[in-house]
């Protein structure tokens, strides 16, 4: 019998970890509550790779990462993400994937440039994964647990399709769920993105790293009616950035092209703009674009924008993008729970306080491969393959029990208002504390919600992962007294080596279901 391999989420990360585990001659079980690639962040973004070419080493990689990351990064990790970037390229290259160079990036090129580069990225490697039969793909199956004995993973426990409860046990678990920029009131992600991987990782006893470290892209779509759409760089040089008064930001600021600001300056950018948007709203200027370039990526894709880009300024404003923080794993991707792998944008280490532009699918690239490679290889007494367990049928029903109470539709609301609000671009003890007050409530009122059917299961589960989640960003916000990176307190606005050159470590205690937190020196 083969080595059972479960992989959950099917972003890039996860797809793969399930190719590598496959090839690495497992029996491989790739499963998501949606569709395979085109429902995760990945197909939403501009399939950009940072990585090492001819003309940028792996000294000059690691070292701009490291100060983008403000130094908190895990250098093992950015060496081997710079060490294994080209393996990456080539392997996707042979999936299929149109990627090349262009300048010292890897860009995915679509060959249609109103398709966003990302579906094109996600739509070859999922094809990559239907040409392997030992890769089995079941979607609509919503992940409520990890199942764990005598201290090792056996498996996953969740709820099927039709609302049936499910186990599927195999030799080792790779999470490959994402962030949770969803559960912030301005985000560009998918909408089901809340945090589920820190909240299944945490209730095992996992810890989770700084978690305090949210990135928000600067130049999001934010006008009413309008699409959250993210501004992909190299942004045109006629393009301005100004505010309401109709000052050059860019020149304001100091931050040199928009282009250079948005890939290595988010943190700066993302916090000026949020301070003008306080005033009054800020504009993208397109009006002297030409236009030839709307028809050339990434112009093409801001086009489909139903707006009048050559005689109205689009208002524009930061929005949650990414989580540099989260599952505490080693260079092989391995976790503290022997068998449970994890990859992706839910685990720690290779960003610090900030991420430079690139890397996020960079590490998916290559902590994917890593992680399925080394899950295949994981065998505790013998291999068991994958096997899946009904313990309790469902019916598919939607009726929802008695008694007043507030939808979950409202619940959600306020969690992302308090996330946006307490947990934002820019964060102080008092509005920390505050925040943490109300997360307290809103878990209680969650605990007390009976779901009367399949859907309510799911959404509970992902406010319940959400405020998890929040919890974890406001407690160790809180406990940061300084400013880094991705992470500014208007009460602490310095940058503190000496005190807090220190990686956060949040412990979840399910009992009191709040968060403890300790720091290591880098």
């Amino acid at each position: 019998m083969k080595n059972g391999v479960i992989v959950v989420g099917a972003g890039l990360a996860g797809m793969m970890a399930a190719i590598a585990a496959a090839d690495e001659g497992a029996e491989v079980t790739l499963v998501d509550r949606g569709a395979i690639g085109l429902g995760t962040n990945t197909a939403m973004s501009n399939a950009v790779f940072a990585g090492v070419s001819d003309s940028y080493g792996v000294q000059e990689y690691v070292r701009e990462t490291m100060e983008i990351g403000r130094f908190l990064n895990n250098r093992k990790k950015v060496e081997t993400a710079a060490e294994k970037s080209r393996e990456a390229v080539a392997l996707l290259k042979s999936l299929g994937v149109p990627v090349g160079l262009v300048g010292t990036l890897y860009q995915v090129r679509s060959p249609d440039p109103r398709v966003i580069s990302g579906v094109t990225l996600v739509r070859r490697v999922a094809e990559a994964i239907g040409s392997r039969p030992s890769i089995r793909v079941i979607r609509d199956l919503y992940v409520t647990g990890i199942v764990k004995r005598d201290g090792v993973v056996e498996g996953i426990e969740g709820v099927d399709s039709r609302g049936g409860s499910i186990v599927c046990r195999a030799d080792a678990v790779v999470l490959a769920t994402g962030g949770a920029g969803a559960m912030y009131l301005r985000n560009d992600n998918q909408k089901y993105i809340m945090g589920q991987g820190y909240h299944l990782a945490a209730a095992v006893g996992l810890p989770l790293l700084d978690m305090e470290f949210v990135q928000f892209f600067p130049v999001v779509v934010s006008g009413e009616g309008l699409p959250a759409t993210i501004v992909y760089p190299p942004v045109h040089e006629a393009i301005r950035l100004v505010n309401s008064a109709g000052e050059d930001l860019a020149v304001k600021y100091g931050l040199g092209s928009l282009t250079d600001a948005v890939m290595k300056k988010r943190d700066e950018l993302s916090i000026e703009l949020y301070r003008e948007t306080r005033k009054g709203t800020v504009f993208l200027d397109c009006r002297k674009v030409p236009g030839e370039a709307w028809n050339e990526h990434p112009l093409s894709i801001l086009k489909l924008i139903k707006h009048d880009f050559a005689t109205r300024p689009l208002p524009v404003a930061p929005a949650v993008h990414f989580m540099m923080g989260g599952v505490m794993t080693d260079d092989t991707c391995r976790s503290g729970l022997p068998g449970l792998f994890a990859c992706g944008e839910v685990t720690w280490g290779l960003h610090g306080a900030n991420r430079r532009g690139g890397n996020a699918l960079m590490e998916c690239a290559v902590f994917g491969t890593l992680a399925g490679r080394n899950a295949a290889r994981f065998n505790e007494g013998g291999p068991k393959g994958v096997k899946m367990e009904t313990v309790k049928p469902g019916t598919g029903g939607t009726v929802a029990p008695g008694g007043s109470r507030r939808s979950l539709g409202d619940i959600k609301g306020e969690i992302r208002q308090m996330a946006w609000d307490y947990a934002g671009v820019i964060r102080s003890a008092e509005g920390l504390t505050k925040g943490l007050e109300a997360a307290r409530e809103v878990h209680r009122e969650l605990d007390g919600f009976v779901p009367g059917s399949r859907r309510e299961t799911c959404a509970k589960g992902d406010l319940t992962a959400a405020v998890v989640t929040l919890k974890a960003i406001l407690t160790a916000s809180l406990a940061r007294r300084e400013s880094r990176g991705s992470f500014f307190r208007d009460d602490h606005p310095g940058e503190d080596d000496a005190g807090w050159k220190k990686n956060s470590s949040l412990t979840y205690d399910p009992v009191e279901r709040a968060f403890a937190v300790t720091h290591v020196a880098v």
